[in-house]
């Protein structure tokens, strides 16, 4: 009932509005009148928006001048060289711990016979896949022995 009221409602207003409009084309002339004023307002914005962008570039500019560009220039072969080095200490010295860990996995097993490889890297504080390759190593040089579950120290 109510959408039915609201709709002859609509519908007699349209009608005057048409009988308005007939009389005196100024209702249309002034929607049309607010459009180009919507329209006027927005390309000012526009306007002083490409302003501020073209601002934003020189501030750019300027700042890429002043700094000489050291933003787009790769960093300097003495940098790399020192992060090179960093890293080849880094590895040398994972190398050296490696050797390290197969007497302590040796002293490990005879404290712990029969431990597997999960055994070994808890106790040790070893990475896993670490601990097995070393002890599958030891294994096939004689050090120590695989037993039926873990390994032993011979």
């Amino acid at each position: 009932m109510k959408h039915a009221a609201t709709q002859v409602a609509r519908a007699r207003g349209s009608a005057k509005t048409s009988i308005l409009e007939s009389r005196n084309p100024s209702g249309k002339e002034q929607h049309l009148s607010r459009i180009q004023q919507v329209i006027e307002t927005l390309e000012t914005e526009r306007a002083e928006v490409q302003k501020h962008l073209a601002w934003l570039e020189q501030q750019i500019n300027e700042f890429h001048a002043h700094n000489g560009d050291s933003a787009a220039v790769t960093p300097a072969r003495s940098v790399r060289r020192a992060t090179a080095r960093r890293a080849s200490k880094r590895r040398a010295t994972a190398r050296s711990r490696h050797l390290d860990a197969k007497p302590r996995i040796i002293d490990f097993l005879a404290q712990h016979p029969g431990s597997t490889a999960g055994d070994v890297a808890k106790g040790l504080n070893l990475n896993p896949g670490s601990a097995s390759t070393r002890l599958s190593q030891l294994a096939k040089a004689g050090e120590i022995k695989k037993a039926s579950r873990g390994y032993t120290t011979k």
